[in-house]
Formats: structure tokens, sequence, C-alpha cells
């Protein structure tokens, strides 16, 4: 038998609106499509999205820890990839819908070598999607990057990096997963002369963006959130 063909998916930020054609005729044709949620997290975006395009495959959701134990981290992507891998090798269609673009910091980027080193004659076409950063630029109306300009972007600001970080002159710095050391960066954004947008839970219900420090600092953890920060001119 021929394993069933794998699409990666980005399906953008959230809203349905914010997807391509292409991934959205996929969604509606494919035997399984898999979503991703946290294993902390008590709704998945991504099955929300998928479902309001009223699939007419199996939605099969995949718990991705966010354990900071690399360990378990692997073991649980061992696990989400055997389960693509079982319906790929029973002839069905499979699409790995993740938010954001499919292959920019994204949990696909972890499955698909498995997936490939498991079948290696598996066919697999991916869909880009719109990422969390032009998404925030766009939400507020504000350049990403023009001219000469760089984009430059930081997947994890962890503590220990805060007094090495240098916003450089003509550099946008995209700033991820920063929401638990937040406190540490914006003590630290304080000193420089930058100008600083933060987004949560972008084109979604509870939506916030905002330039204010002090307002950044109010608010609560948040796995759905970013900073874009520039050195003013």
């Amino acid at each position: 038998m021929q394993p069933g063909k794998l699409y990666g998916l980005g399906i953008g930020p959230g809203d349905p609106e914010l997807i391509t054609v292409k991934a959205v005729r996929l969604i509606k044709s494919c035997d399984v499509i898999f979503t991703v949620i946290s294993s902390h997290a008590d709704a998945s975006t991504s099955e929300t999205l998928v479902r309001s395009y009223e699939p007419r495959g199996r939605i099969e959701r995949l718990v991705f820890t966010m354990s900071r134990i690399q360990s378990e981290r692997e073991e649980q992507v061992r696990r989400n990839a055997g389960c693509i891998i079982e319906e790929l090798r029973q002839g069905h269609d499979c699409a790995f819908a993740t938010l954001g673009d499919t292959l920019s910091y994204s949990t696909f980027g972890y499955i698909l070598p498995l997936v490939k080193k498991a079948i290696p004659e598996v066919r697999v076409e991916i869909v880009p999607g719109v990422t969390s950063w032009s998404t925030l630029a766009a939400r507020a109306g504000r350049v990403l990057v023009e001219n000469k300009e760089c984009l430059r972007v930081i997947p994890s600001f962890t503590k220990d990096i805060a007094d090495k970080l240098v916003f450089e002159p003509d550099t946008a710095t995209v700033l991820l997963k920063t929401y638990r050391s937040r406190a540490t960066l914006t003590a630290r954004l304080r000193q420089e002369n930058v100008d600083v947008l933060y987004g949560e839970n972008l084109t979604q219900p509870g939506e916030f963006v905002t330039d204010n420090l002090d307002e950044i600092d109010a608010r609560k953890e948040n796995y759905l959130s970013l900073m874009l920060v520039r050195r003013k001119k």
C-alpha cells in the first residue's frame, strides 16, 4: 500500500480569514487533520480554526509538552510523530495544522524529519502561513522593516541573555516566548532608547496590543505573546 501524503499547513495567527485558500482546501480534503494543543491549555486554537471549515476528515489532537526538560519534550514529539506515521502507513492523507508559519519555530519542524526517517518514500507538501510578527505589525499599523533594515527574531528570551542582548540601529528585533522572563526583559528595555510593541492573542478573542511598558508589566503570563523592539532614531 502506498503511504498517504503529509501536508504541513501554516494556518496563521488564529483568524479564520488569515489562512490561504490552499490550506483551506487541504483541510477540507484530507483524511486526517492533526491539530496541536499545549499540555497546560484547555483548548486548541488550531483545532478551533480547523473545525470552523467543517472538514470531512477526522480531527486528531496532539498534545505537546512545554516542559523545560529536553528528554520529556523529545519523547512527546516521538509519540506524536508515531501517531502521524501510523495514519500515513494506512494510506491516509494527513494534514498537520500549526499556528503561524509551518517551518518557522513550529512543532511541525520536529515532526517532519521523524516521519521522513520512518517512511522515506513519503510525499510531503508544505503550505506557508502568516507569522505572528507580521500580524503584530499589521494590527498596530507599524512598519516592520523597510529599505536596508534587518529583521532579527529571537525565539526564546531568557534571563541569562538580558545583559547580552544588543538592540542594533536599523534592526527590528522580535522577541518570542518572553512570558516567563517578562519582568527581566521590561527592566532591561527601560534602560534602552527603544520603541516597544507588545501583543498577545493576536486576531483572537482577548487580543491585546500596547506600546506601554507599565501595561506590559501588568499582564499575566501568556504563551501566545511577543514583543517587537526598535531603537529610536
